[in-house]
């Protein structure tokens, strides 16, 4: 398994039994084939080269999760394997106006400790950057976008997903959204009581 995570040919299987430790020698041997394939070749055609089998197994794995999930469904269904690899993730449904949208909130980055071992400003480029382009490559109506960089400073690395929002999954999640919201509203009634109560009690306060 360890020239998979460079060659983009890494299969479910080898998810589902991977741990942080094997994913940390992944990562390494990423970081060795790239500069290597830099070294030979220059940058453009290593990220090229690197590209080569990567969609395929975005369309193949990525699409196990997404295909019929919104992209906020889909993405919390894989945090249990992000986790068990190194990850510390949370997902926000950001859908609105046709759009079925997400974002990815990743408070640990693994690949940052490794970066200046193998002589590189930052991982971006070898790994999320790479990640997105195979996700555009894999499927061409999602726009995928790298919105903050730990590497480059910030609290945490937010990636922003989207595509045009398929009919029947959004008709049921409106559905399941209107029964969540009347029960939201239900769940709030004590204590919107309890706030009647207290204004009550200032206006009568006050009137004397």
């Amino acid at each position: 398994m360890d020239e998979k995570m460079g060659t983009g040919d890494l299969q479910m299987q080898d998810i589902l039994k991977m741990d942080e430790s094997q994913a940390l020698k992944l990562f390494r041997n990423r970081f060795i084939r790239y500069k290597k394939l830099v070294d030979d070749m220059g940058e453009a055609a290593a990220y090229e080269k690197m590209l080569e089998k990567y969609p395929d197994q975005q369309k193949a794995l990525m699409g196990a999760f997404i295909d019929h999930n919104t992209l906020a469904e889909g993405f919390k269904k894989s945090i249990p394997l992000l986790r068990q690899i190194g990850f510390t993730t949370e997902i926000i449904d950001v859908s609105q106006n046709g759009a079925d949208a997400a974002l990815e909130i990743q408070r640990v980055c693994p690949f940052l400790p490794l970066t200046k071992e193998y002589g590189f400003e930052n991982p971006c480029r070898i790994f999320c950057e790479m990640e997105q382009e195979a996700a555009r490559r894999a499927f061409p109506e999602m726009k995928a976008s790298l919105l903050s960089r730990q590497a480059e400073g910030d609290a945490v690395c937010v990636f922003k997903y989207e595509r045009p929002a398929q009919t029947a999954i959004q008709s049921a999640n409106n559905t399941t959204s209107f029964v969540v919201q009347v029960i939201d509203l239900v769940k709030l009634v004590p204590t919107l009581i309890k706030a009647g109560i207290r204004l009550l009690k200032m206006r009568l306060s006050n009137s004397n």
